[in-house]
Formats: structure tokens, C-alpha cells, sequence
């Protein structure tokens, strides 16, 4: 029998497989597009899901007794952010990812 801690656990790892999903899915059909039969858009469905995570994560935090407390680090943020502009001006550099003309735009 699982803990509720443990059970919360799984509710995350679903959670963050269900925003990888629809995120892969919006790469090949854009943020725009809404899929038929469907009123929202892949980008109002990617912000559905990652409510859903961050409600598991919040509820987590209530539930496991200090054991477990998540906050957002926005340190930690901004060097995931700095790590994978890294790697994307590589990916740049060997050709497989085109140049982002609407971020040079913006810095004109």
C-alpha cells in the first residue's frame, strides 16, 4: 500500500508526462493550432497541464510534513536558461536549428 506522499509522487511523474506529450505534440502543429474537435489551442492545453503539475507539486508540499518543500528557484532557473541557450547556439553552429529572426529582430 502506498503512502499518500507516494501516490502524490505518481500523480507528479503522470502530470509531467502528460505536458512532455502535448509539448511534442505542439512542436509538430505549432502553439496555435487547435486540434478538431477541440475549442483550445496546443498552447492553452500545455498551460492546462502544467497547472495540473504544479497543483500535484503544491499538494505535495502540503501533504509531506516538511519532508518535502518545493519553491521555485529562479537562481537555478536562470542557469537552466543560460545552459540551454548554451547548447542551442551549438546546435545553431552545426545547423540544425535555424537562427530565431524574430529574437535578432528585437535586438535590433
Amino acid at each position: 500500500m502506498m503512502t499518500l506522499s507516494q501516490y502524490l509522487l505518481v500523480k507528479i511523474a503522470e502530470e509531467a508526462a502528460e505536458v512532455a506529450q502535448i509539448a511534442l505534440k505542439t512542436a509538430h502543429f505549432g502553439l496555435s493550432e487547435t486540434q478538431p474537435g477541440r475549442a483550445e489551442s496546443n498552447a492553452q492545453r500545455i498551460y492546462a497541464e502544467l497547472n495540473d503539475l504544479n497543483a500535484m507539486v503544491l499538494r505535495l508540499n502540503d501533504v509531506a510534513f516538511g519532508e518535502f518543500h518545493y519553491e521555485p528557484d529562479h537562481i537555478a532557473m536562470s542557469q537552466k536558461m543560460a545552459k540551454v541557450e548554451h547548447y542551442l547556439a551549438y546546435s545553431r553552429s552545426l545547423g540544425l536549428v535555424e537562427a530565431d529572426t524574430t529574437e535578432d529582430a528585437k535586438h535590433d
